[in-house]
């Protein structure tokens, strides 16, 4: 699978959802958002070795897991749509040959998820700075590149940090949302 195939998936899914919430089906959007994500993981589940957006496509999937990202919204259904949407955001990057590449990765986000935060969406600024970091951490440098590490020592934090058990305050994704951005500009202080 390509991850084109994935983010087409994703959209056509979210597409449909709308639709029957504008119908007044509004208890259709879990089991559709639910089938998209089992079924990407199961198509994802054949592919060895799976690239490193596939990786983190499967994580997204996984919804026996409860992810950190999860707590950005109360509603089971709101949170597999904050998953699928991950899912459309993430760019599609194999290795890292060089720190240019991984600072170029960084600053693309940026210019994505500050405006996202400054027009209000700062619960979808946070989780495209989740799932880029979780990208990062799953994409290998081709070879010996200095300073790699030391970037890769900035996001180890986010990486282990629980999920809440509900849902964040509003003060709470605020805070998360700055965390992870926090992280995002240490990465490009050692990559630059």
């Amino acid at each position: 699978m390509q991850l084109a195939t994935a983010k087409n998936i994703v959209l056509d899914s979210d597409a449909r959802a709308i639709a029957l919430d504008r119908a007044g089906m509004p208890q259709a959007l879990g089991p559709v958002y639910e089938t998209t994500l089992v079924t990407l993981r199961y198509a994802l589940a054949d592919e060895e070795p799976l690239p490193a957006w596939g990786r983190v496509v499967a994580l997204l999937c996984d919804t026996r897991r409860r992810l950190i990202v999860d707590a950005l919204d109360a509603l089971p259904a709101e949170q597999m749509r904050r998953r699928m949407s991950c899912i459309a955001d993430l760019p599609e990057v194999a290795a890292f040959n060089s720190l240019e590449e991984l600072s170029a990765l960084v600053a693309a986000v940026v210019n994505v998820g500050s405006p996202r935060y400054n027009s209000g969406d700062i619960r979808g600024c946070a989780a495209l700075y989740w799932v880029t970091i979780h990208l990062i951490a799953e994409t290998p440098a081709v070879r010996g590149i200095p300073g790699y590490a030391r970037a890769m020592a900035q996001i180890k934090p986010i990486l282990d940090l629980e999920a809440p058990v509900g849902p964040f305050t509003t003060s709470a994704t605020d805070a998360f949302a700055w965390e992870l951005r926090h992280v995002i500009d240490a990465v490009a202080r050692v990559t630059s």
